[in-house]
């Protein structure tokens, strides 16, 4: 299972942002990436690109109305 959590670090102690669900005791690989203001903001300006372009998801796109009927 790969999960991203997204906390601060403060000495040796992570504190996350919010719950894993998971109990304590547990055992997880950590991979640490440390995050910018200027990364998040591309991040964040990114997926609102994405947003407002949309998804095809895989139909068939038609540039007017008249094209449907062609076939």
């Amino acid at each position: 299972m790969k999960k991203i959590y997204k906390g601060t670090i403060e000495g040796n102690i992570i504190h996350l942002d919010k719950s894993t669900g998971l109990s304590i005791g547990t055992h997880a690989l950590v991979t640490l990436k440390t995050l910018s203001e200027t990364t998040q903001e591309d991040i964040q300006s990114r997926q609102l690109g994405y947003l407002d372009k949309g998804f095809a998801l895989g139909k068939k796109l038609y540039a007017s109305r008249e094209d449907l009927y062609a076939r």
